[in-house]
């Protein structure tokens, strides 16, 4: 019966049904939310990147009439606690921080108060005339700041301002790089990028009559905001301590039992807490303070009843891109005021704000060396990653994770017999480093420059030193030198010969000459990279111990007593159409139409538990499979009922269209709502132990997201390159993508086309600047520039949908776009300008640059 119903909607062209309410403005964003007595919140925010302060007065700012309170950072740390990493590595250093800044600032645009008042244009005004006394300090703005020991320390505690250090070695490196017959080096720099969804960061908090906090938040991860403020809100009784806790025995029985009955209707919150203890332990020896605040933390967690708890709302979300899955500060800060004078308060931030502080990312420089033989064989490599990650560590995860991703994806789908991998973090007065579209997509970027200058050394084709190096399918099951398996579906290889047939890059050579004669210059640049989309089982545990049991995707699927049915998910969806795609896996599974499915999330006391939010591209690969399985077994429970009310078999009953009937027998019916009806008179209730409201049957699923995950892609560009103006077009792009089974494919074009628009913007367009002063260049978008529609090409997709039977052989694909692109638009401008001798090292080509390395002008110092 499975495989007679599959394949009606997954694999098809469904319109997305949340288009309808999006684009008729009846959407609901963080900023729509309008609740009584709602007051507006704005942040006093340093002007300097280093500095210590030495005192504020907010006299001046207090008199002005409408401002309801004013809180410095002394105000805000005592009526919270920090925000603490939870990742621990060998050699990191993760410090501890406070929501507002207490006694220093480390960058500029660090808030150090928080305005309250009746209007956000009064919050803003009083703002401004909060005093604050600085002493100034020197600012860590560069790598070479970041080296000099002359300079202070952002985080007194750490080793100067090199965070995190990390080296390690796979297979026999030495034995690799003896057994060359020359060795290729070369430097490359990705530069940062800020993170600019149409949508920036806001928050309501909201405070009802009992004092209780919802939080309606444009963030990514529901339960992982709501327990971050949950910590950072929790404050320990004044009678308890840990010898208090020895003393106070009613108190302390009372909050023991109410933590275990917690626990019992959080199982896998448990499983999680347990599989992180060890990488907090680690931190706490490191940090003896960081102890203390975790001790009063979770003591106040324990202590606040679980009605107590806040409550996330995220509703619609305007793109994220990676910037909303952090817990903010400004959120802490706003929350804890709320609750502090009882009264709703909303923060949204401008769009300065956000270039400015809204979280950035990349901002690496790769050093690599190859071992390579002369026939084009690359058998070791040996690179070191440098990152300048920010001032403030991003909460969960920052910067050093990412790295680790970088590392562990760095072979991507060729074959290395070794490789060592050296990682070097730097603290420096910028934002925080935080996921961007493809976080880890520096090691394409850097493998597939290296392939073009390794074939350029040679004197060997492109194509041809992808191919010799490339895993193919003759190779597969097999796993990448760094450890991650690659299972038969790994089908790079493939996408990298069909996109060379598009190419004809056989005859490329003659068609660039001829094209040369009539005033082009043309190039064509090839990348190909696989996507850990979101990687195999246990894939995450290569990055840290223990990070792959936050994996599993949590789905409820429900036929309720009306006979509707529901699927409820952690998923955050803010862009990618999640409620068109998860409604067309269960509506196969089910056998009804996909309007018939309702999807919801976003709302923790609905949601099923789960951290992960949506991001990592692993929406399609863990959310699909994970409401497959469920509503596959909803299917199981409804034929069940109806095979008793109707007196057949269950092999003998159809769901089709929304309708249950015997096989044959189009007369002998049940309605979905009659199976509901009979279900709630059964006691039926799936395999949970309670129902929800209006529910009659729930189904809960976990899914770890089977063998597999990772979809795999080549990108080919051409570019024309005008040396009169450094003006680059690109008359021609292709992508050949597979990514498992497609569930709607018009979804999946969508969101690789984005990707490659980024990808356009990133190399030509977009780029945060510094001056050595620490002080920010780009916080408009008259610096920070935007690709338009204008500027994007026709951009060719090719599906390629290697057969597996996998029942749920889906994988994501939202990230991908963003990974290929600069690689191949790098590459081919390098082609098109390489009989000048050109060798492109660094990201970003605006036409200055491309004049630059033209020799057309002379270079810059200063960029």
């Amino acid at each position: 019966m499975r495989e007679q119903i599959m394949g009606r909607f997954v694999g098809a062209r469904v319109r997305r049904v949340e288009d309808r309410r999006l684009l008729s403005g009846r959407g609901r964003y963080v900023d729509d939310v309008v609740v009584p007595n709602m007051a507006h919140a704005a942040f006093v925010r340093s002007p300097l990147p280093h500095a210590l302060i030495r005192g504020i007065d907010t006299t001046r700012a207090a008199a002005v009439a409408g401002v309801h309170a004013i809180f410095t950072g002394a105000d805000i740390a005592a009526i919270t606690n920090p925000l603490m990493g939870m990742l621990s590595l060998p050699g990191l250093y993760d410090p501890w921080h406070w929501a507002l800044a207490v006694d220093r600032v480390r960058l500029v645009g660090d808030p150090v108060a928080i305005v309250i008042a009746t209007s956000r244009a009064v919050a803003e005004d009083a703002a401004e005339l909060v005093d604050v006394d600085y002493e100034e300090l020197e600012p860590i703005a560069t790598l070479a700041h970041a080296h000099d020991p002359s300079r202070p320390a952002i985080w007194p505690k750490a080793k100067g301002n090199i965070v995190y250090a990390a080296s390690e070695s796979f297979g026999d490196v030495d034995a690799a790089f003896a057994g060359a017959d020359r060795v290729i080096s070369e430097t490359f720099r990705q530069h940062r990028h800020a993170n600019q969804p149409m949508e920036t960061r806001g928050t309501v908090a909201e405070v009802d009559a009992d004092g209780n906090l919802t939080l309606h938040a444009a963030h990514q991860a529901a339960h992982s905001l709501k327990w971050a403020m949950a910590l950072c809100l929790a404050r320990r009784p004044e009678w308890m301590s840990v010898r208090d806790m020895f003393r106070q025995r009613e108190q302390t029985k009372a909050i023991f039992a109410g933590a275990r009955e917690f626990l019992r209707g959080h199982p896998k919150m448990m499983q999680d807490a347990q599989s992180i203890t060890p990488v907090m332990l680690r931190q706490i020896v490191k940090d003896p303070m960081r102890m203390i605040h975790l001790n009063r933390a979770l003591l106040g967690l324990m202590a606040t009843p679980k009605e107590d708890l806040p409550h996330v709302v995220t509703g619609d979300i305007g793109g994220a891109f990676g910037s909303k899955n952090s817990v903010l500060r400004e959120d802490i800060a706003l929350c804890a005021v709320a609750q502090r004078l009882g009264r709703s308060i909303k923060w949204i931030e401008d769009r300065n704000e956000h270039l400015v502080l809204g979280g950035q990312a990349r901002d690496e420089q790769v050093a690599v060396e190859a071992a390579v033989m002369n026939d084009g064989t690359v058998r070791g490599l040996r690179a070191k990653l440098t990152m300048d990650a920010g001032a403030y560590p991003a909460f969960p995860f920052g910067a050093p994770m990412f790295c680790r991703i970088i590392q562990t994806m760095f072979p991507g789908p060729y074959r290395f017999d070794a490789m060592q991998f050296d990682i070097e973090v730097v603290s420096s007065n910028k934002p925080s480093y935080v996921a961007y579209r493809g976080p880890w997509a520096v090691e394409t970027w850097v493998r597939e420059r290296l392939f073009d200058v390794i074939a350029r050394e040679l004197g060997i084709s492109r194509a041809e030193i992808r191919l010799r190096n490339i895993i193919g399918p003759e190779m597969l099951p097999t796993s990448m030198v760094t450890g991650p398996t690659l299972d038969v579906r790994m089908s790079a290889r493939t996408t990298l010969e069909r996109a060379l047939e598009i190419a004809d890059f056989d005859h490329w050579a003659e068609h660039q000459a001829a094209a040369r004669e009539q005033g082009h210059r043309l190039g064509l640049g090839i990348a190909t990279y696989i996507e850990a989309a979101p990687g195999p089982p246990g894939f995450m545990d290569y990055v840290a111990p223990g990070l792959s049991a936050l994996a599993a995707e949590p789905i409820h699927a429900v036929l309720e007593r009306d006979g509707g049915v529901t699927v409820h998910t952690q998923q955050v969806p803010h862009g990618q159409g999640h409620e068109t795609t998860l409604a067309q896996v269960a509506a196969d599974e089910l056998g009804v139409p996909v309007e018939a499915v309702r999807v919801r999330y976003g709302d923790t006391n609905i949601a099923p538990f789960g951290i992960a939010g949506t991001g990592g591209s692993r929406s399609a690969a863990m959310a699909g499979g994970a409401v497959g399985v469920a509503a596959h077994t909803l299917r199981e429970h409804i034929v069940d009922i109806a095979a008793d009310l109707l007196e057949a078999s269950p092999a003998d009953i159809v769901i089709e269209d929304g309708g249950i009937h015997v096989a044959g027998i189009p007369a002998m019916s049940r309605t979905f709502r009659d199976i509901a009806e009979e279900a709630m008179r059964r006691g039926v209730v799936g395999n949970t132990d309670r129902l929800g409201r209006g529910e009659a049957i729930r189904i809960h699923q976990d899914w770890n997201g089977g063998e597999g995950g990772w979809a795999q892609s080549t990108h080919v560009c051409w570019v024309d390159v005008d040396l009169e103006t450094g003006q680059v077009t690109i008359p021609r792009y292709a992508v050949v993508e597979d990514c498992g089974q497609m569930i709607n494919p018009a979804i999946v074009e969508g969101q690789i086309r984005g990707g490659v628009a980024q990808g356009v913007g990133a190399v030509f367009y977009e780029k945060t600047t510094y001056g050595e002063d620490g002080q920010p260049r780009s916080g408009t978008f008259m610096d920070y520039l935007i690709p338009t529609t204008m500027e994007i090409p026709e951009i060719e997709i090719h599906h390629v949908e290697t057969p597996s039977d996998i029942a749920y052989n889906y994988r994501g694909v939202g990230e991908g776009g963003m990974i290929g692109a600069p690689a191949a638009i790098t590459n081919a401008v390098e082609d098109a300008l390489a009989d000048l001798g050109v060798r492109i090292t660094e990201q970003h080509l605006p036409p200055t640059r491309i004049l630059e390395l033209a020799g057309v002008i002379p270079e810059r110092t200063d960029r």
